[in-house]
């Protein structure tokens, strides 16, 4: 059983500073439905967030908190939290603001990074790796520490330091899996369009 994380600690900047967790889809907040979703393949979902106050936001969705060490440095930073506390041998991890995201895609992901021996998979849609989607295992926390040290922040240089399996968009098209499940809402207009879908 591997352990669902959803980093929840972003400003939202071109939301206009709203917490893009506590944006409502087809009747839930857009973290209730990542949780929803991690739920039946994990055993268990805890948010990572920047703060108390965040934390507190969140404290009637029956979603236990992490509070960043490190907030305002990214979601490798984020993700440092969660490995930290971590009690699985591998996660799956989702940002908040990703709505669609699938449990059929993280187990075609976890099967794939356990029949390579890799640390992680990750996929990889319409040209470009998803790491926000992905699952990684336990042993990554070294890379990511030694990340941080050298000041390093990024998710992609993070995955320059890991053997990951990079699982491309054909994989998921044959099992019949919606290349949505990598979409995330940044702004306003992405935020609409997501509503819209949910309602067709």
């Amino acid at each position: 059983m591997i352990g669902g994380i959803i980093l929840a600690g972003g400003q939202g900047r071109r939301m206009g500073g709203l917490m893009k967790a506590l944006l409502p889809i087809g009747g839930q907040f857009m973290i209730e439905r990542v949780r929803d979703n991690m739920l039946p393949v994990c055993g268990s979902v805890t948010a990572v967030v920047a703060s108390e106050d965040q934390a507190k936001l969140l404290s009637g969705l029956k979603l236990p908190c992490l509070i960043d060490a490190a907030p305002g440095q990214g979601p490798l930073a984020a993700l440092h939290t969660a490995f930290e506390y971590n009690c699985y041998s591998a996660l799956w991890v989702s940002a908040c603001d990703m709505p669609f995201v699938s449990g059929k895609a993280a187990a075609l992901l976890q099967h794939r990074m356990e029949e390579s021996g890799s640390l992680a998979a990750v996929p990889e849609v319409n040209g470009r790796l998803h790491p926000l989607h992905a699952i990684y295992r336990a042993e990554c926390l070294e890379q990511v520490e030694r990340c941080l040290r050298e000041g390093d922040y990024s998710m992609n240089g993070f995955l320059k330091r890991i053997n990951y399996a990079k699982v491309p968009e054909e994989k998921f098209k044959a099992a019949g899996i919606s290349f949505s499940f990598v979409d995330n809402i940044n702004t306003p207009e992405q935020y609409e369009e997501a509503i819209i879908r949910k309602e067709v």
